[in-house]
Order: C-alpha cells, then structure tokens, then sequence
C-alpha cells in the first residue's frame, strides 16, 4: 500500500519539478480531499484510477511550489466597487492539471456510460454516428 499516489520521482517525471517528500504529502493531502479516496485502498482501486491520482498529486505538488499563500487564500468576489473575476470551485487550491486528472477518475468523471444496442458484444467495435462522405446518416466503425 503506497502512502502517497506519486512519488518526488513521479513529480519530477510527469510535472518537471524538484519537490522533497513533505511536499509530496502536502499535495497528497489536498487530491485526497478532492478525490475521497486514500492511498491504503489503492488494493480496490483499478490501474486507470491509480494513473490518475498519480497525475493529480504530481501537478499538484510542483504547482504548490509556486502558491505560498495557498493555505491562506479566500474566496473573494468583490472588494468596494472594483472589478473582480470568480474562478471555478477549485480555482484557488487546486492545480488546473489536477484538477483535469480528477476529472479522469472513474467515480469523479461525467458519469456517461455507454450502454450497449440489442446484438453488440463487448469485445467488439462500437458504432458511431459519424459524417462521412457528406452523408450525416451514415454510421462508422471506430
């Protein structure tokens, strides 16, 4: 069972950043909150979703190097009559490349799920409905 979904190797793979093992575990602890799930389950936890998370706490970890204040921030949407911009949710805590590998994670995603016509197999190719030949009716094979 890893303690952590990415390691300062991993940081510095996927994320080119030098980052030591505290700062490694500070990333860890904000993807756990975001993704609700725990390094110790990774036994019940498939491959892709692993990935991921490995991504997620990578990003996090070097874009953390650059927000010393991230602990600190608030949520401000208006200060006296300026302008002022909201971002998303995560906008302040979350990297922007975390938060596009937490959006792959199986129980974070869109939720879509294929469901299959009467007569196709799994283990076949799935039908689309495609443009070809200038023809929109026409369905293709992935």
């Amino acid at each position: 069972m890893p303690d952590t979904w990415a390691t300062v190797a991993d940081v510095l793979t996927y994320a080119k950043a030098t980052v030591d093992q505290d700062e490694v575990l500070s990333a860890q602890a904000v993807i756990n909150t975001y993704a609700g799930r725990l390094p110790v389950d990774a036994d019940r936890i498939g491959a892709r979703d692993q990935y991921w998370l490995k991504l997620a706490v990578a990003y996090q970890a070097a874009w953390q190097l650059a927000q010393p204040d991230q602990f600190e921030r608030q949520d401000i949407t208006s200060t006296g009559g300026g302008q002022s911009t909201q971002g998303t949710e995560t906008w302040l805590t979350l990297a922007p490349h975390a938060a596009q590998a937490l959006r792959r994670v199986s129980w974070l995603g869109s939720g879509s799920l294929h469901v299959r016509a009467s007569g196709e197999t799994s283990d076949g190719p799935r039908e689309v409905y495609g443009d070809d030949d200038g023809d929109p009716g026409t369905w293709r094979t992935i």
